[in-house]
C-alpha cells in the first residue's frame, strides 16, 4: 500500500518557508485522517504538512528548518502506534523534492522521485 506515499509526498508542506502557520491548522486536537500542520518533535516551531493524520502520530525530521518550514537534506520520521515510516530526501519550502528512499512501516522500501 502506499500510504507513506501519501505521508511523504502529501504529507509535507504545501507553503513557502515564509509561510505563518495559522495555529486553526495545526494538526493539535484534530481527528484521524485530518489534513493538518504537524508541529515536528525534532525542531518546536517547525512543521510539516500531514495530510493523513494517524492517531497518536508524531513526526521528527534529521534536517534544518528555514523559519517554521522542514527545509533541506534528512530523514523524516511519521511515528503511532508501532508503527515507524522513514523517507530520506530533501525538503524545498518543506515539500520533498528529487529522490526520496521510503522505508514503509510493513517492511516495503521504494525508491520515488518528487
Amino acid at each position: 500500500m502506499r500510504v507513506f506515499s501519501a505521508l511523504v509526498g502529501a504529507l509535507l508542506l504545501t507553503a513557502c518557508a515564509t509561510t505563518q502557520i495559522n495555529l486553526a491548522d495545526t494538526c493539535a486536537g484534530k481527528p484521524a485522517r485530518s489534513q493538518c500542520w504537524m508541529e515536528l518533535e525534532s525542531h518546536p516551531g517547525c512543521y510539516v504538512w500531514n495530510s493523513f493524520l494517524q492517531e497518536g502520530m508524531t513526526a521528527s525530521w534529521s534536517g534544518e528548518c528555514a523559519g517554521s518550514m522542514a527545509e533541506g537534506e534528512g530523514e523524516l520520521l511519521f511515528t503511532w502506534s508501532d508503527k515507524v515510516q522513514a523517507g530520506q530526501g530533501a525538503l524545498v519550502d518543506g515539500k520533498p523534492s528529487g529522490p526520496w528512499t521510503l522505508n514503509h512501516w510493513d517492511g516495503r522500501k521504494e525508491d520515488v522521485t518528487y
